[in-house]
């Protein structure tokens, strides 16, 4: 993509969480000069990080929530975090409060092996066929 670009991006939005830690895209943005955000940085629905064992097991010994241990993750990888929440108290524990991680603990959360997405590109992809080609596409279930 970036041969074909006039004006390189300045970010890339994707979702990342320690389910989904999508390294060699984050690597290849890096490399570009292109800030990496994480939208879901928590997962959400079925893909929550917030209930892995590791994830809470380190959250106790640094007597902070497992998000904030999520989000401190991402943050100490370099990557732009925008997580939501509808409770103003646990959006200000999100935005404010990181914990200081060991890279044993970096190294443990970044070995998470399960690769699952909240969001669903193909999905996605289909609906805005149908949205922008009605003609050539089905109508998804939404």
């Amino acid at each position: 993509m970036l041969p074909q670009c006039r004006i390189l991006p300045a970010t890339n939005q994707m979702e990342i969480h320690p389910y989904c830690q999508e390294q060699e895209l984050v690597g290849f943005c890096k490399n570009n000069n292109i800030v990496v955000t994480a939208y879901c940085p928590l997962g959400g629905c079925e893909v929550n990080v917030m209930d892995n064992e590791l994830i809470k097991r380190i959250a106790d010994a640094h007597s902070c929530t497992p998000a904030q241990v999520a989000l401190s993750w991402e943050r100490a990888r370099g990557i732009v975090v925008i997580p939501k929440s509808s409770n103003p108290l646990r959006l200000k524990q999100n935005l404010e409060e990181f914990v200081e991680l060991t890279p044993d603990e970096m190294r443990m959360i970044g070995n998470i092996k399960r690769h699952e997405r909240k969001c669903d590109p193909g999905r996605d992809f289909k609906e805005l066929k149908w949205i922008f080609h009605p003609d050539e596409a089905e109508c998804p279930v939404i």
